[in-house]
């Protein structure tokens, strides 16, 4: 039952995929890794994936929330 079910945030995303899902260019990605060191794993020397979990809490470590308050002061 449950215990079958994949759970989303284990999926293995590839670049494309990745790419879509977040819907930015691959400069953006290289940029989102390398210089604000967005967790991949390196497959071979040309090959990279990202997986879901790791991508849900970078983004998640991103994440600005802006106090009403300090908005109308």
């Amino acid at each position: 039952m449950a215990n079958d079910q994949l759970n989303p945030l284990d999926e293995i995303l590839t670049e494309k995929e990745l790419l879509e899902l977040l819907g930015v260019k691959r400069s953006q990605l290289d940029n989102l890794r390398l210089k604000q060191h967005l967790p991949f794993c390196k497959v071979s020397d040309r090959t990279r994936i990202y997986l879901a979990r790791d991508v849900v809490e970078y983004i998640k470590g991103k994440r600005v929330i802006v106090n009403r308050h300090e908005k109308e002061a």
